[in-house]
């Protein structure tokens, strides 16, 4: 009797100790909860700030209950709020999906990364001119190494009603998919790669890739409310999207699902989180080795990968850095919806945010709150630059990044936006831009590696590429030294061309003027006057037709209407409008005009001379938006 009354006891208080113990996880789930109330309180005041915003988030830590709550209020589903189960559209964290499934065939035996495309993929076209050397391969995809330029307008706006096969897709417009360099040397941003992987992942497994991903990945998470398609599922859990102003809009197809078109639930990517964070394994469920989620958080196969760099872009994963720690993860960004998935696998920490909206104040906002708040809770110890004092094998000066994503706007790169200078104080290596910006700064730990000031890991190299030369790489560049005067002298050309411009408009108004109170007077400097002047007016609607607040200017664009025929009008008409000015300036040389527009009217027409020859050299002009 005595033993009965005993084992009662005994149970009574083992309910009682684990009825505390889990009491005391859900109302103190992060052991910091004024903190953690408080982080809510910041989020939810910036939410209020945007009519119709709604976030879903979530936090991970490993051996603790997750976090995951949502914000705002959409009445389009369930009782008008939305849940852990609202889907959001999570744009490229698609990415890391592709990459798994590609890991998952590989620990399968089924393919390898170092596998070249074309011999599995042959019908599927792209152009390499070093593919007998150096073919795609498979790491160059999910690596964006391929050299491939990105997705053109014409894919990007691609929205058909019915989604389409991948082999259509990729057929539809393959003329991007060509390698500017030497594939698996240098990174640079490419949607259509991960489409093309998307493809091989059919092909090796036999199914769809969406039926793939959902049977080797999503079904064994758990993750029931993740889709790629607008289908029912979404229908009835998403949340209204919303564009960067506010505006609704509707849903777009993706014409490359597998590089963008993922709409999950912050419950759903909370799991994705938790694999990553526990190398592989869910709770009992062990989905992946350690050693597939080591090699997506790591550069592999560039020459900058092969000298040490440890910062930049892995397998569907990359770096970002935030008080002086290094997260891993993936970004989205899409005409409806932010997101961001980060984590630092050496704390055991992470997070999930997805927005129902392209607004990147508001995401920034929110970054930066939870980046705090994480960084805040966790015990680092202090770090110090590494002491090494030998030789510094690179020299200061100026660089040209030559990793460009769009090839067509490389000439800005080239002008301003893509220059760079390198300085040495004090043995650090400052790298800073030629528009004012991000100053990052490194440490030597050998005459061609550096570390980041801020995680101390490798985020600068000097190595060899092979269509260039001694280069230098860091986490998102390749950078090519130039001379200075090449930076100054150009920009100097830019300015005096936008001046002459500028005075040039003042003179010929005030010449038209005089023309019209005396037509022989001023008839020579008329006549060499009104084409360089017509030619400024074209070369500025070239600049300025696409930035025209016009609704659905992107579709405009994406094929012969009468806005992308004006845009390509005006940039042919330019061209050919410098050139006829010098030919009517050399044969109205011995005419009489006067000399305070005479000259000023040569100076434009040479520089509009040779601002068209840099414009051509570059593919710019003629400007073919639909190409």
């Amino acid at each position: 009797m005595l033993n009965k009354y005993y084992k009662i006891f005994l149970s009574g208080l083992l309910v009682l100790i684990f009825s505390f113990n889990s009491l005391s996880n859900s109302s103190n789930p992060s052991g910091q909860e004024p903190r953690f109330n408080q982080l809510k309180k910041d989020i939810e005041k910036v939410v209020k700030n945007y009519n119709g915003l709604c976030v879903g988030l979530a936090f991970i830590r490993k051996e603790k209950p997750d976090m995951i709550f949502t914000m705002g209020e959409d009445k389009s589903v369930s009782n008008h709020n939305i849940s852990e189960n609202t889907i959001f559209r999570t744009a490229s964290i698609s990415k890391m999906f592709v990459a798994l499934a590609v890991l998952k065939l590989q620990e399968e035996g089924k393919l390898s990364l170092e596998n070249p495309i074309k011999d599995i993929i042959p019908e599927v076209k792209f152009e390499n001119p070093w593919e007998k050397t150096h073919p795609v391969r498979i790491v160059h995809l999910l690596e964006h190494t391929t050299g491939w330029d990105e997705m053109h307008l014409v894919e990007m706006v691609h929205n058909e009603a019915r989604p389409i096969a991948l082999k259509t897709a990729l057929a539809f417009h393959p003329h991007s998919r060509k390698s500017r360099w030497t594939p698996g040397s240098r990174m640079s941003y490419c949607n259509s790669g991960y489409a093309v992987m998307a493809y091989i992942v059919e092909k090796i497994s036999g199914m769809p890739y969406e039926k793939y991903v959902a049977k080797a990945i999503l079904k064994p998470l758990s993750m029931e409310h993740t889709t790629f398609f607008n289908d029912s599922l979404y229908k009835q859990w998403s949340a209204k999207t919303y564009n960067w102003a506010m505006k609704r809009v509707d849903y777009k197809n993706e014409l490359y699902r597998p590089a963008g078109a993922l709409n999950a639930s912050p419950k759903d990517m909370a799991q994705l989180l938790k694999l990553l964070l526990n190398r592989g394994k869910v709770d009992s469920l062990i989905l992946f080795k350690k050693e597939s989620i080591n090699s997506m958080e790591l550069p592999q196969s560039t020459p900058a990968a092969k000298a040490g760099l440890a910062l930049g872009y892995g397998l569907g994963n990359f770096t970002s850095i935030h008080n002086g720690l290094t997260y891993h993860g993936h970004d989205g960004a899409i005409d409806g919806g932010l997101s961001q998935l980060a984590y630092l696998p050496e704390h055991g920490i992470g997070h999930v945010i997805l927005l129902n909206a392209n607004n990147a104040q508001a995401m920034q906002q929110i970054i930066a709150l939870i980046r705090d708040y994480e960084v805040a809770t966790l015990s680092i110890s202090e770090q110090h630059p590494p002491t090494y004092t030998g030789r510094i094998a690179i020299n200061e000066g100026y660089y040209l990044a030559i990793n460009p994503r769009n090839q067509k706007l490389f000439y800005q790169d080239a002008l301003f936006a893509g220059i760079a200078k390198i300085a040495i104080h004090d043995n650090t290596v400052v790298r800073s831009w030629l528009i004012p910006g991000t100053i990052t700064t490194y440490h030597p730990i050998s005459p061609t590696q550096f570390t980041h000031s801020s995680t101390q890991k490798i985020g600068l190299v000097k190595a060899v590429d092979p269509n260039e030369g001694e280069v230098l790489y860091s986490e998102d560049s390749v950078l090519k030294p130039i001379s200075t005067f090449r930076v100054f002298g150009q920009l100097a050309l830019l300015g005096l061309w936008v001046v002459m411009m500028i005075t040039t408009f003042s003179i010929f108004f005030i010449l038209v003027i005089l023309y019209a109170i005396n037509k022989e007077k001023y008839k020579a400097s008329m006549q060499i006057s009104w084409l360089p002047i017509i030619s400024s007016l074209l070369i500025i609607l070239t600049f300025a037709l696409p930035f025209w607040r016009i609704d659905n200017i992107d579709l405009l664009f994406s094929k012969p209407t009468f806005l992308s025929i004006i845009l390509m009008t005006c940039s042919i008409l330019f061209v050919i409008g410098a050139v006829a000015s010098g030919f009517i300036i050399y044969k109205s040389r011995k005419l009489k005009s006067y000399k305070m527009i005479y000259y000023p009217i040569c100076l434009l027409t040479f520089l509009h001379i040779l601002a068209s020859v840099y414009l051509l050299s570059f593919g710019f002009i003629p400007v073919i938006t639909w190409a």
